[in-house]
């Protein structure tokens, strides 16, 4: 009984945790994506692509970097890659043009 009580204990703390994490990625991704839509004609799907990315980027990058003491240069060097991956991501379904577009709207949102 009591193991059965502290694995519901630890996957509770665990599912609660991994929640809180992902809650800055998921809502940095939500805010990127509304103003990317209000500015271009994106489709359903390619929406739900884009949301997807951007989550995955910003969810990496705090998993990365968070309490890992990194210096400004090693998180530096975490962003570009991070901004590398995601634009090849990108151009596999966007034209060059809406690629740049998206990441001049993205920086955009993170200043608002």
């Amino acid at each position: 009984m009591k193991k059965i009580i502290l694995v519901f204990i630890t996957t509770f703390f665990v599912t609660f945790t991994q929640a809180q994490e992902n809650k800055f990625a998921s809502n940095r991704a939500d805010n990127a994506v509304s103003l990317i839509t209000e500015n271009m004609q994106i489709s359903d799907s390619d929406i739900a692509f884009l949301r997807e990315t951007l989550y995955n980027k910003y969810a990496s990058n705090a998993s990365k970097i968070r309490g890992k003491n990194l210096t400004e240069d090693e998180k530096k060097q975490v962003y570009r890659s991070a901004f590398t991956e995601t634009r090849k991501k990108l151009m596999n379904v966007f034209t060059n043009e809406e690629v740049k577009k998206i990441i001049k709207l993205e920086k955009e949102s993170f200043k608002k």
